[in-house]
């Protein structure tokens, strides 16, 4: 009976053994797999940011800010004090050269004209008395009957006579004049850019005459200054296309000419000692041009300028953030050293670009030479071709972890 149940158990084991070899191999087979996709999962993956090289418009340009100006226009302002009585215009009014702006109260203008002109009766009444006197003297001299000194005494008040009687009509004429002034005109045709006087106001005139109203002659012409800096003054010149936006229509460019850039004023020594600290860098003002001929454009608004220096139609270009990408060289490292830079070249720079736009393709530096740029792309002169793809970027480091055992 104990030999029957011992052949049992012997057949039993044979019939399960191959299915243990079996499972064997399944788990060995299963850890394999899972250990070669974790490998692959932890292998690194190509993080750059990458682009085309492309073809497009580059336009070099200079960036400032100014105002809008007319291109003239003139203050008028009041040379006398006193009480304002009239004002016949308004802001944005349309006058015409001599129309009446304002008047002032001429009574005591009047009053001085009316002195005047009897302080001129009375040097006049003085002068024809003094004239007769000596008249007379000079006949009675030639006949010997009064002394020389007598004969010089009336000449000498004549020429008095004479001399009070300019400074007398001179008197009436400034008083005359004063009086006109009472009655502010326009001196050009033009508009109303500016008011700054009310009927009942009492302007005082003292050393600085002052401004009462600015007329612009013609906003169908205007002008901006812009300041350049000196680090860009070197490529902006007369005669350059400009460029510009304004706030208040943000969807239009308008377009201009650089005309002028005027020196800056250029301060004593004193004076250069006592402002050097508070500025460091010296502006240059642009005078730019500008054709208004629909008045969409208003005086003192504020244009977003650019001074275009350089453009390239059709330029094969690149993102500027191709020229700033650097990859590491590890000595260990499969990838080719970049080539060098010639140290006094300042158009040219590295590269690296990716065959066939493949992202996990080994970068290749590339030395190419540069043109124009924009501050957004950059022109290529030589190195690359249209459709080549850069690296751009590498927004993170890609760090290869330690290889892991199976167990």
């Amino acid at each position: 009976m104990a030999g029957l149940k011992d052949e049992a158990r012997v057949a039993r084991k044979k019939r399960i053994t191959p299915f243990l070899g079996i499972g064997a191999i399944v788990v060995i087979v299963a850890a394999v797999v899972v250990y070669a996709k974790r490998d692959r999962d932890d292998e690194p993956k190509a993080n750059y940011t990458i682009a085309p090289v492309s073809r497009g418009d580059i336009v070099q340009a200079v960036n400032t800010t100014g105002q809008l100006t007319p291109l003239i226009s003139v203050e008028v302002s009041s040379q006398i004090s006193g009480l304002v009585t009239e004002v016949n215009v308004d802001f944005n009014s349309i006058v015409k050269k001599g129309q009446v702006l304002a008047r002032i109260d001429p009574a005591t203008y009047e009053q001085r004209v009316t002195q005047a002109e009897a302080d001129l009766a009375a040097a006049e009444a003085s002068s024809t008395l003094v004239k007769l006197s000596a008249k007379r003297l000079k006949d009675l001299r030639e006949k010997d009957l009064v002394t020389q000194a007598d004969y010089d005494t009336v000449e000498a008040q004549l020429e008095q006579a004479r001399a009070t009687l300019l400074t007398r009509r001179a008197a009436l004429e400034n008083a005359k004049l004063d009086r006109s002034r009472c009655i502010l005109t326009s001196p050009i045709d033009g508009i109303v850019i500016f008011r700054q006087v009310e009927v009942g106001k009492t302007v005082v005139s003292s050393f600085s005459a002052p401004t009462l109203f600015v007329i612009a002659q013609d906003l169908s012409k205007m002008r901006i200054i812009a300041p350049i800096s000196e680090v860009d003054v070197w490529a902006a010149h007369p005669g350059q296309a400009v460029t510009f936006t304004v706030d208040a229509i943000p969807d239009r460019t308008f377009n201009g000419r650089l005309t002028q850039i005027r020196n800056p004023y250029t301060p004593s020594e004193k004076q250069t000692a006592q402002t050097a600290q508070q500025s460091t860098i010296t502006n240059f003002d642009g005078v730019i041009e500008v054709d208004n001929a629909d008045l969409l454009l208003r005086p003192s608004l504020t244009a977003n300028v650019s001074i275009v220096v350089s453009k390239t139609e059709g330029a094969l270009r690149i993102p500027n953030g191709a020229l700033r990408v650097q990859i590491p060289q590890d000595p260990a490292s499969p990838h080719p050293a970049p080539p060098a830079v010639p140290p006094d070249s300042v158009d040219t720079s590295v590269v690296y670009r990716l065959p066939g736009g493949n992202r996990n393709a080994m970068p290749e530096p590339v030395l190419v030479k540069l043109g124009i740029t924009d501050n957004i792309s950059t022109q290529v002169l030589a190195g690359l071709k249209e459709g080549d793809t850069v690296i751009t970027g590498i927004p993170s480091r890609i760090e290869i972890p330690q290889r892991r055992g199976l167990f």
